[in-house]
């Protein structure tokens, strides 16, 4: 009988079918909760779930989902988006005649487009480009589409769920007009690209690096705070912290929101 595959050459494979390198991420956690999925999904070891992950692009995604805890929902975490739209938004807006706004790890889209519509309370939506990524098609797919079940909307504000959405068939689909504010690119965040990007004004990375080993952590803020204009901000997770922001000439503004300085 040919033996299975161990961890290590899992990664190996993976890494060569998808560019996503595995190594990067918190080992025992990433090989654990890997595990616990093959057993979950019925396959008996990692060589035959890894079959199964080239010919299907459906457990490919839900992999991915797997793998980032990959939900969200429209103005998660209220503190964050209140002080987006009251006082980091209207501060950028002052600065700059344009915004270029970027979502990392964008899942189903329920990040930039909360941006959007923020941009649209304040009545600047036509002056900023935002841009939104993520290494998984389906999930890009899916935000492209912006359809959304009502769990995911819960959030939002009443009023503004009935002027930006639409109810048709149990699901809420959003507005043509935020739809067409947001480009959605394929991105993996651990690729060396970042020299290649224009400058940002605000730069959302939440809940991403948390998963990886602390040395990739700081590489990703490190290339991620180059790319942000003087003055502007880098978002981050609630449960994430930078360790001596002032490395990056950034600053901590509120807990998860950092300005850069110069």
């Amino acid at each position: 009988m040919k033996k299975d595959w161990d961890f290590v050459q899992f990664k190996k494979e993976f890494y060569e079918f998808t560019g996503l390198d595995l190594d990067r991420y918190k080992d025992k956690q990433m090989e654990r909760r890997i595990g616990q999925l093959v057993n979950r999904e019925g396959y008996d070891g990692l060589h035959s779930f890894f079959k199964a992950l080239k010919s299907s692009n459906e457990l490919l995604h839900k992999f991915y989902n797997y793998l980032t805890i990959n939900t969200s929902i429209f103005f998660r975490d209220t503190k964050i988006y209140d002080y987006l739209q009251n006082s980091a938004m209207v501060d950028l807006l002052n600065k700059f005649n344009r915004l270029k706004i970027w979502s990392m790890g964008c899942s189903h889209g329920e990040e930039p487009y909360t941006i959007a519509l923020i941009l649209d309370q304040l009545s600047s939506l036509h002056r900023a480009e935002i841009t939104a990524s993520d290494i998984d098609d389906k999930a890009l797919e899916m935000a492209r589409e912006a359809r959304y079940n009502l769990n995911q909307l819960e959030k939002v504000p009443p009023e503004l769920l009935k002027s930006a959405f639409e109810q048709k068939n149990g699901f809420y689909y959003l507005a043509p007009a935020y739809k067409k504010a947001v480009t959605f690119k394929k991105h993996n965040l651990l690729a060396p690209i970042y020299d290649n990007m224009p400058s940002m004004q605000m730069i959302l990375c939440r809940n991403v690096f948390i998963y990886f080993k602390i040395d990739v952590q700081e590489w990703i803020v490190e290339e991620v705070s180059k790319k942000i204009s003087p003055g502007g901000y880098l978002i981050i997770g609630c449960a994430e912290f930078i360790n001596k922001p002032e490395r990056y000439q950034l600053e901590r503004v509120i807990p998860s929101i950092y300005k850069k300085l110069k």
